[in-house]
């Protein structure tokens, strides 16, 4: 059994596999301690390819870590009643399929909780457990469009052709699934009594943007995104590029900030700038613009370094590691040859740890039931009759 570190040792959790926000909820969960068991089917979730290099693909496989793995054929009953009482022995469930699956299966949150009344049973989909749109297919852009969260990514008018998976599958839904997880196991805790958590990529993301609905509320943000302070509306709050087509981060929003921008710049004597007149804006941003051209962004960023201009690089996810604040504190590890983000956030007493690489969270192994309490006889049956399986 690996020795386990982190704020939520102690906590167990059985984690249904599947692709997306529930292994990376699953991975920040066992980053802090927890003792998750991941639960797959023969073969794995998703079947790899003939032309996929399956090493090289478990080494790399971060949202994997930190827990164990054991292969379990669902559609014999013994396998069925192995997970539930695996089940019977967790703090949680942890699943993301879409609705009415896992109570096909015979594993869903009625057989689930009469087996185990504190158990708390995470779902995580990208509608929710109800409504006329639960039983469709979609992604993330799906769901942050009809949660109304993609809406706030136009420029000039029109939308990008599209965004990366961050606001919806790991914000809105691993985080929420993080926090609902939490919460329920909390409670359960305190009253014996577990719960069903309903953490959905619609609910989370319309919650993601709480900070923009009520300044548009104040009138303070304009429903046209691009036109506000918070979204590259003004010159002191956007991007640029550099000489060396590299870009920069510009957030000197407050005054005092913004005054230490300008001075660096050798623009504070710009009576426009000054003014913070709209009709100047245009003018503001093209100065800008060509100012941080002139020079590249090393050049910059040294200008600006230890200062309070809110300069900063936009590094790329190969020049991050290397940045000199991100190298310090170890923001990132490399295990197995794979550059990877550390755990987070930081515990100063009960700090979390990667307890598991990668590539062996990515291995089958059946021993590791004796560890939740399942009778060895019990698994050299169920693994000699297929129920169970492992990789050699």
């Amino acid at each position: 059994m690996t020795d386990r570190k982190g704020p939520l040792t102690g906590v167990r959790i059985v984690e249904m596999t599947g692709i997306g926000p529930v292994p990376y909820a699953a991975m920040i969960l066992a980053d802090m301690g927890a003792e998750i068991l991941r639960i797959d089917r023969p073969g794995g979730y998703p079947a790899v390819g003939p032309t996929l290099d399956f090493s090289a693909m478990e080494k790399a496989s971060i949202f994997y870590r930190s827990r164990r793995l054991v292969r379990i054929d669902l559609k014999a009953a013994a396998g069925r009643d192995l997970v539930l009482d695996l089940i019977g022995g967790a703090d949680a469930v942890l699943e993301g399929y879409r609705p009415g699956t896992m109570e096909r299966l015979g594993l869903g949150p009625e057989p689930c909780l009469a087996r185990n009344p504190a158990l708390s049973f995470v779902r995580v989909t990208g509608w929710g457990q109800d409504g006329p749109m639960a039983q469709m297919a979609g992604h993330d852009m799906n769901y942050i469009g009809v949660s109304g969260a993609l809406s706030l990514f136009a420029r000039d008018g029109r939308l990008p052709p599209g965004i990366p998976p961050l606001i919806g599958d790991m914000a809105g839904g691993a985080l929420f699934a993080v926090i609902g997880c939490l919460a329920a196991v909390l409670n359960a805790r305190s009253t014996g009594k577990g719960q069903v958590v309903d953490a959905n990529m619609v609910d989370g993301t319309a919650n993601l943007y709480t900070l923009l609905a009520a300044l548009s509320a104040m009138g303070l943000h304009d429903v046209q995104a691009g036109n506000n302070v918070l979204d590259g509306g003004r010159h002191y709050y956007r991007t640029y590029t550099c000489g060396d087509g590299l870009p920069i981060a510009v957030g000197a929003i407050e005054p005092g900030f913004r005054k230490v921008l300008l001075q660096k710049l050798d623009l504070s004597d710009d009576p426009r700038f000054r003014s913070d007149a709209p009709e100047d804006e245009a003018y503001c941003t093209e100065t800008l613009a060509a100012r941080f051209a002139a020079q590249t962004r090393d050049h910059w960023v040294s200008l600006f370094d230890g200062t309070d201009g809110c300069v900063t690089p936009v590094l790329t996810l190969d020049e991050a590691p290397t940045h000199k604040h991100n190298a310090e504190r170890d923001v990132f590890r490399t295990i197995d040859g794979v550059v990877q983000p550390a755990p987070a956030p930081r515990f100063e007493r009960t700090p979390g740890d990667i307890s598991t690489p990668a590539a062996a969270a990515s291995r089958s192994d059946p021993a590791i039931l004796a560890d939740w309490g399942i009778d060895a006889a019990w698994i050299e049956s169920l693994t000699r009759n297929g129920v169970v399986s492992g990789d050699d």
